[in-house]
Order: structure tokens, then C-alpha cells, then sequence
């Protein structure tokens, strides 16, 4: 068996071109491995915006469902007409009223601003401060409002990303409408 040192004396260092050849594997390595993870990273982000939009349809429907379970009257955006089953998308704000237990007017409206939907709540003529904005990334021309009969009906698209979108079509009854 030889001595360590002896060993360590006989052995060689590497070449050039062994060097440039590591260099070269290990750079390809660490590409392929950068857009892997670039990929996933895009595709994370893909999704978190489409559950995003899923998510500000599901808010925006159970809220306006909630209010208008307790609507005895839905008017267009002049606060004049009632609503009818043909769907116009130049109404772009509607008028839920009720009068509470107590006696008190309340009366949500519901708009669309831009690329918004909000919801503003009054009590007894007055506001309660700002408008809740219901949804974002609203489709332009995609908000209709209509009432057929007992049932009201609100339809809308939100946009989430890579050019996708999300519906809105909720039907609810109006038990109250008088």
C-alpha cells in the first residue's frame, strides 16, 4: 500500500477542457432547472388570479342574493321604473328597497363604475359611507339586471387572467316583492 503523500504527488489537476466541459454541463443543468421554476411560477400566479375572480363572483352573488331576499321593490337606475324580464345592458345600476322591522327605509344600489361593481347601502335616505366594491375586473357591458315575475336575475362576467373569464348568472326570489 502506497503512503498517502505519495498519492497525493502522482495524482493530476484537471485539464482545460475538462474544466470548460463541467462548466458548460453545469450551466445547461441550472438553465433547464431556472425555467422550470419560471414556468411554475407563472402558472402559480395563473391560478391565484383566476381563483381571485371566482372569488369576487361568489362575493358579489351572495350579497346581492341577501339583499334582495329582503327587497320589497327593485327600480332601475332612475329609482322610477321597475325592472322588466328584457335585459338591457344600458342599465347599469338597479334599486333594492325594504323597510326593516322597525320601520326604518333601507335601500341598496347597486352599480357598475368602470370596471366595478359596487354596492352602496343607505339607511332612511341617508348613506352609510362608501361604497363596497362588490367585484373588479367587471367585463365592460357584461352587467344585466332583470326581473321576471318573482325571480331577479343578475348576470356578469369578471375577467381573470390569460384573456379568461368568470360568470355570474344568479337567479334569486324575491319572497318579499311586492
Amino acid at each position: 500500500m502506497t503512503p498517502f503523500h505519495q498519492l497525493l504527488n502522482s495524482s493530476r489537476g484537471f485539464t482545460l477542457i475538462e474544466l470548460l466541459i463541467s462548466v458548460t454541463i453545469l450551466t445547461v443543468v441550472t438553465g433547464i432547472f431556472g425555467a422550470a421554476m419560471f414556468q411554475v411560477l407563472s402558472i402559480q400566479r395563473f391560478w391565484i388570479d383566476d381563483v381571485k375572480a371566482v372569488r369576487e363572483v361568489r362575493h358579489a352573488g351572495s350579497w346581492f342574493s341577501g339583499d334582495a331576499l329582503n327587497a320589497t321593490n327593485v327600480l332601475d337606475a332612475g329609482g322610477s321604473d321597475r325592472l322588466t324580464c328584457t335585459p338591457s345592458p344600458s342599465v347599469h345600476q338597479i334599486s333594492l328597497t325594504w323597510t326593516d322591522k322597525s320601520g326604518t327605509d333601507k335601500n341598496v344600489v347597486y352599480s357598475v363604475t368602470g370596471d366595478e361593481l359596487l354596492r352602496e347601502f343607505f339607511t332612511g335616505g341617508a348613506s352609510n359611507g362608501t361604497p363596497l366594491v362588490m367585484a373588479t375586473r367587471v367585463v365592460s357591458n357584461s352587467v344585466t339586471f332583470t326581473l321576471c315575475n318573482d325571480i331577479l336575475r343578475l348576470t356578469m362576467n369578471v375577467l381573470a387572467d390569460r384573456g379568461t373569464t368568470n360568470a355570474l348568472d344568479l337567479l334569486t326570489y324575491m319572497r318579499k316583492l311586492s
